[in-house]
Parts: C-alpha cells; sequence; structure tokens
C-alpha cells in the first residue's frame, strides 16, 4: 500500500477529498473477500461444489454487495463534498471491488485445494492483503479516469 500510495501521490494531492474515502473502500472490500473466502471454504469442505453455479452466484452477490455499500458512499460523499465526479468515483470503484474481492475470495482455496493444501490455513491472510491492495490500486485508478482526463 505504501508503494500505491507513492505512485499515485499526484493523484491523492491533486483531490485529496479522496484519502476520506480510503478506510471505508479498503475495509468494505476485505470484508467482502473474506466472507467469501469463509463460505467458499466450507464449500469445498462439504465437497458439494457446482463450480460454475457457486463462481456466478457469488459474483453477483460481489456486484449486489459492491453496490449495496459503493451507492450509499457514492450518495454520501456527494451530500458531504458536493462533487458528482467523486461520488461517481467511490461508488464505481466501490463495485469493481466487490467483484474482484469475490473472486480473490474463491480462487485462493481453488489454488490452495489444487496444490492439496488446506484452504482453510493461511488463505484469510493472503485473502486480505491481496484485497486490500487490489482496491486500494482499483480505487485509483478509478480515480484517476474520472477525475483526471
Amino acid at each position: 500500500m505504501v508503494w500505491l500510495g507513492s505512485t499515485y501521490e499526484d493523484v491523492l494531492s491533486r483531490k485529496i477529498e479522496l484519502v476520506f474515502f480510503i478506510p471505508m473502500i479498503v475495509y468494505m472490500s476485505d470484508s467482502i473477500g473474506t466472507e467469501t473466502l469463509a463460505l467458499f471454504v466450507r464449500e469445498l469442505a462439504l465437497r458439494r461444489l457446482n463450480l460454475k453455479r457457486i463462481i456466478l452466484k457469488e459474483i453477483l452477490v460481489g456486484l449486489f454487495l459492491g453496490f449495496a455499500s459503493g451507492f450509499p458512499m457514492g450518495v454520501f460523499s456527494y451530500f458531504w463534498l458536493r462533487d458528482v465526479s467523486l461520488s461517481a468515483t467511490v461508488a464505481i470503484a466501490m463495485m469493481v471491488n466487490g467483484i474482484i474481492a469475490v473472486l480473490i475470495g474463491m480462487l485462493l482455496p481453488i489454488i490452495f485445494a489444487k496444490l492439496k493444501r488446506d484452504p482453510a490455513l493461511g488463505t484469510d491472510e493472503i485473502t486480505t492483503a491481496l484485497s486490500d491492495n487490489l482496491s486500494m490500486l482499483i480505487y485509483l485508478v478509478v480515480a484517476t479516469l474520472i477525475l483526471f482526463r
């Protein structure tokens, strides 16, 4: 995250309000990914896995959770800061992060299982690290595209 902060220092300094939403975006993405991970590991353990169905279902859940958290965050940011572009950045980044978080939460247990490792051990920490960094990257990329084109 330090690297991301320094890489996007110019973006953050040009629109300091972006910093206000980083904790919420990172936390919500991490929460979505961790919840998906827990459910997916349980499904793997019970061996009742229809991979195609569960991936589609989880992507829809990620999109819904991203929308359910991103839309209110975007509305709140608009009423607080009166900046439509910033509000769109927050909402869109959270929606994209919802999908990315569920993909991380599903892919890591699959990788661990393929490597003959227990998916319940270690995937939570890796999911958190990946989700935190990717959510920050996505947020800053979306901000760059929307605010500074």
